[in-house]
């Protein structure tokens, strides 16, 4: 229904021949994934506050056996609604209460999330365009930390984004079906159904903005794109019952066994985040706009390639989507600029939209890639590499000042990955300098590979040993 001709080559060197069977192209991306996101997954103890009260509140509702209210210390926790401890108890139950289970969730989001981006690609474009957008969006910064992290974002970003496609799936496939005076298949109605449980589910999963962030994206694509297109009131209507139904079905069941406590301090919170910052997270207005670039490291450059000639692209698909990426990207910045609460997984539902108009821009061989932005690539790799390499020193040094006791201890493998990335962005950026496109694009997602698993190995435990790890043995020996 929204799907073009096959590009065949699209100007680009082509795929090696095995990977040109759709099929084929699949499960080598999803063997990507598992070889990024599930290495070494349990090996590091839970980060900060984020992961352990998450996965906490999910053993408690394992060991309690209450699957309907969520406990901190036989106390309620009215932050969050329980779709995310539901998936952690489950995991729980699979294999064991551990950090492996407690990140598992995630990484089944960030798996979804590769084939999902190559079937909508696929959809827009070609089977290339899934192609592309599924490396690019796995292994940009942000979300690949989110994928292997146990905390709910990349779960409810999830849900989010194919609940934005669709909505937009629904409107194309609505528009086919009118214009055939309602003689083809009426599939738009399943795309208004799954758009509508998705957005349900998300407001399950982390609150109201996972049914906000999906309608304002689509109201604006319908603004720029189609205002003369209006949806049928009872589609509206069905819309907003059922998600409504899906998300109130929880807090309304909540509400009769338990009153209104969960309620009560799940709203205070949310007017918490936004009236003052929270446990001392604050930052700039323009914090999340920092946070985007960096973000999408080392994809950031193409970001830039031709966005004026994207947003007038004359593909009907590419147009739409476009204008629906822009109002989806700006609605979550100008928002979570506005939250007083600053942390960077809040505004992470825009790494969707953004990869995808990085990959668009890629996508588009119609000319070479600019040398400038090839530059920038291996520039951006060498500024991480020295960066991750740097981390101990100026720990040291921070430590030598504030807490003379404490040894700092590092293991050499940050210099063995950091290396390891290095090289191989260095590589990818030489490939793609030599118009070898596949190869480039390939060689520099495995070089996230090396960046990931060296922040996962290495970094976060030497970090953790001066912030967390004294805390951790003096609860032990008080239980002891």
């Amino acid at each position: 229904m929204w799907s073009f001709p096959l590009h065949l080559n699209g100007g680009m060197d082509a795929l090696p021949r095995f990977l040109q069977n759709p099929i084929r192209l699949k499960l080598v991306l999803l063997y990507f994934g598992i070889v990024m996101l599930l290495p070494g997954l349990g090996d590091t103890p839970l980060v900060d506050w984020d992961e352990n009260i998450y996965a906490e509140a999910s053993r408690q509702m394992v060991e309690r056996d209450n699957y309907l209210n969520i406990y901190i210390n036989d106390y309620p926790f009215a932050e969050k609604p329980p779709f995310f401890f539901w998936e952690q108890a489950a995991s729980y139950h699979l294999w064991g209460i551990n950090e492996f289970a407690a990140r598992f969730p995630s990484v089944l989001a960030g798996l979804v999330m590769v084939i999902f981006c190559f079937e909508v690609g696929r959809r827009i474009r070609d089977q290339y365009l899934g192609t592309i957008w599924s490396l690019v969006y796995l292994t940009s910064l942000l979300p690949g930390v989110f994928a292997r992290s146990a905390v709910i974002d990349h779960t409810f970003n999830a849900f989010i984004a194919i609940a934005v496609f669709f909505l937009y799936r629904y409107d194309r496939q609505y528009e086919a079906w009118r214009q055939q005076s309602g003689t083809r298949t009426t599939q738009h109605r399943l795309s208004l159904l799954i758009a509508s449980l998705c957005m349900g589910i998300a407001v399950l999963t982390k609150g109201p903005l996972g049914g906000v962030i999906p309608l304002i994206a689509f109201a604006g694509y319908k603004f720029l794109v189609a205002p003369r297109r209006t949806v049928p009131l009872i589609h509206f209507f069905s819309c907003g019952l059922i998600s409504l139904g899906v998300a109130l079905s929880w807090y309304l069941l909540n509400w009769v066994v338990y009153g209104t406590e969960f309620l009560q301090g799940f709203i205070w919170f949310q007017l918490s985040l936004f009236s003052r910052p929270l446990e001392g997270h604050e930052g700039p207005f323009f914090y999340h706009w920092l946070v985007a670039l960096i973000g999408l490291f080392p994809w950031t450059p193409f970001l830039f390639l031709q966005p004026k000639r994207l947003w007038k692209s004359e593909e009907v698909h590419v147009r739409s989507l476009v204008r629906l990426s822009v109002v989806w990207i700006l609605f979550v910045l100008v928002l979570f600029s506005l939250v007083s609460t600053k942390l960077p997984h809040y505004s992470a539902s825009m790494y969707l939209p953004l990869t995808l108009l990085i990959s668009l821009q890629l996508h588009d061989r119609k000319f070479e890639l600019p040398r400038w932005s090839c530059l920038v690539l291996g520039l951006w790799g060498v500024l991480l590499a020295v960066g991750l390499c740097a981390v101990p020193f100026l720990a040291e040094r921070y430590l030598a000042e504030f807490s003379p006791e404490f040894e700092l201890e590092w293991s050499s493998g940050i210099y063995w990955t950091s290396g390891g990335m290095l090289l191989t962005m260095l590589l990818g950026t030489l490939l793609l300098w030599r118009q070898r496109f596949w190869y480039g694009l390939g060689v520099v997602g495995l070089s996230m590979i090396f960046c990931v698993q060296g922040l996962w190995r290495y970094q976060v435990p030497m970090i953790q040993s001066y912030i967390q790890t004294p805390l951790v043995e003096l609860v032990r020996e008080a239980h002891q």
